[in-house]
């Protein structure tokens, strides 16, 4: 399947941004300029839901899988290097770690949960990151399920976005991790529906409808995100309910700027080009990159430990990735 440079180049910058963000962020006496220039790496995060839901309608449109070939596919896309991940995680962080947080991250049931009600599980041995995948993974299991059904119905936004509205309602109410996964599920849709408008040329109405369900989804965030404030009198952007509220603005940002201000956002994406030659190993980055560049401490001086942990970073990365994983598509078929 021929890839799309713009999406690599973009995939690969995220990838970089929220590795490095971290990194900045955990060093002593970090600049004020850079702690606030990578403070958005959540942001990264939801670029990530909407290119997968693009990606995976791509995808779906190039080649003809069976729904057994689809789910073997993803499976081993997510969980080796998953599983390497925690490897790292136990050797270079340690400590200890229950039952139920391993079966868990293992059953994709983790969250970060700073503040967040409903959590079921912390990301395995504190590596936050985690917490995405397993957004990613149920949005990867309902879309072969629910696609075929309503892919050719004129009011799939409006089902989509209903799904999102009354799940998200739910869990404001009676707060459960699974049901702020399925609310999530229309940002990743919105990659999808951006995927048909741009690729096949229709759709557009779709994107449009999506554009009034974040207006709602803003507004049913607004009233708990006023409740907070007004018991604490100060806003924490990275605490439920101001992070989540965060989510769906920015998703909601990147909609309005694919849509309506293409042209300028193809300038600025042809900037980010050179990030595609990391986009192979961006999974990796992603997952890896915080038990090696923030929670391992190699007690050595700045200037050797750091380029130490990226060389790390970059070679196991490449490792699982390039070398390791074909040879896991090879035996999981």
């Amino acid at each position: 399947m021929k890839k799309i440079t713009i999406l690599e180049s973009l995939r690969g910058f995220a990838s970089f941004y929220v590795a490095v963000g971290h990194c900045v962020l955990s060093l002593k006496n970090t600049p004020a300029y850079l702690g606030v220039l990578f403070k958005f790496g959540q942001e990264a995060v939801i670029i990530f839901f909407i290119l997968s839901g693009f990606v995976i309608f791509y995808s779906f449109e190039k080649k003809n899988e069976t729904l057994r070939e689809y789910f073997i596919k993803r499976f081993r896309r997510i969980y080796f290097p998953l599983i390497c991940a925690m490897l790292v995680s136990v050797v270079l962080v340690g400590g200890y770690f229950s039952i139920k947080e391993l079966l868990g991250n293992l059953f994709m049931l983790q969250d970060f949960g700073l503040g967040k009600p409903g959590n079921i599980v912390e990301p395995f041995l504190g590596n936050t990151p985690l917490w995405s995948l397993s957004y990613e993974w149920v949005f990867y299991l309902l879309f072969p399920l629910i696609f075929p059904i309503i892919a050719k119905r004129a009011n799939r936004a409006h089902i989509v976005g209903m799904v999102s509205i009354l799940n998200l309602l739910i869990y404001v109410l009676f707060p459960n991790h699974i049901f702020l996964v399925f609310a999530y599920f229309m940002i990743w849709w919105s990659g999808l529906e951006l995927a048909i408008y741009f690729i096949n040329g229709t759709g557009k109405s779709q994107v449009k409808t999506l554009f009034f369900y974040y207006a709602m989804v803003i507004l049913l965030l607004a009233v708990p995100a006023f409740y907070n404030y007004r018991q604490q009198h100060f806003i924490q952007p990275g605490v439920y309910p101001y992070l989540v509220l965060r989510h769906f603005g920015f998703a909601f940002l990147c909609m309005l700027l694919s849509v309506y201000f293409t042209s300028v956002l193809k300038q600025v994406l042809r900037v980010l080009k050179p990030f595609a030659l990391i986009a192979p190993i961006s999974y990796s980055i992603y997952i890896l990159h915080y038990p090696i560049l923030v929670q391992s401490n190699l007690h050595l001086p700045l200037a050797i430990e750091l380029p130490f942990k990226i060389i790390l970073l970059l070679g196991l990365a490449y490792l699982i990735e390039v070398v390791l994983q074909p040879k896991i598509n090879k035996v999981l078929r």
